[in-house]
Formats: structure tokens, sequence, C-alpha cells
């Protein structure tokens, strides 16, 4: 269950337009371990505790806005869940 879920959040997130990609975060200690690999950007918490989503965004959105979105959309996922969101960094257009 949190393997599905941890990668529909993070295809969630991966559409949002603001959402240039999705990052470890600092120490890169936002990902969810999955069998052989290692989803970097989610990390489904175990029971209170929250979801973590760390994202690095385009900077063409306020991102108050893009923060509260993405924060709705993933603990309406999450069936309510407390969600933290990381905004890593900000996607320049030399970095695209």
């Amino acid at each position: 269950m949190t393997q599905e879920l941890a990668e529909q959040v993070a295809a969630a997130v991966r559409a949002h337009p603001a959402v240039a990609r999705l990052d470890g975060g600092v120490f890169g200690a936002v990902a969810t371990y999955l069998p052989g690999r290692r989803l970097v950007g989610v990390r489904i918490g175990e029971g209170d505790e929250p979801v973590e989503v760390a994202v690095v965004l385009h900077p063409d959105r306020p991102i108050p806005g893009v923060v509260r979105a993405l924060r709705r959309d993933v603990s309406r996922m999450c069936g309510g869940a407390a969600v933290d969101i990381t905004v890593s960094d900000l996607a320049l257009p030399e970095d695209a």
C-alpha cells in the first residue's frame, strides 16, 4: 500500500505545472525505499507522522499558493494525513 501510495503521490505532484521536479530535500532524506529503487521526493509517514514531499518549483507562480495546493491535494490522496511540503529550490530558466 505504501509503495502504491508513494508512487501515486509522486505522479500527482510531478503533474502540477509549477513543479519542476521532486527533490530529496536536505541530506536526501525525503524518499521512499521501494523494492530495487528509491523514490526521491516523497516519504509516506508511519502512524501519526506526516507525509513529506520535497520539490523544486518553477518561479512563475506564487510559492505559498502552490504549496497550499500541493498540501491539499496530497492530503486528500492520503486520507487527510498531515503533509509537510519542502521547497528545496527554484528552477531558473538556465537550470531547466
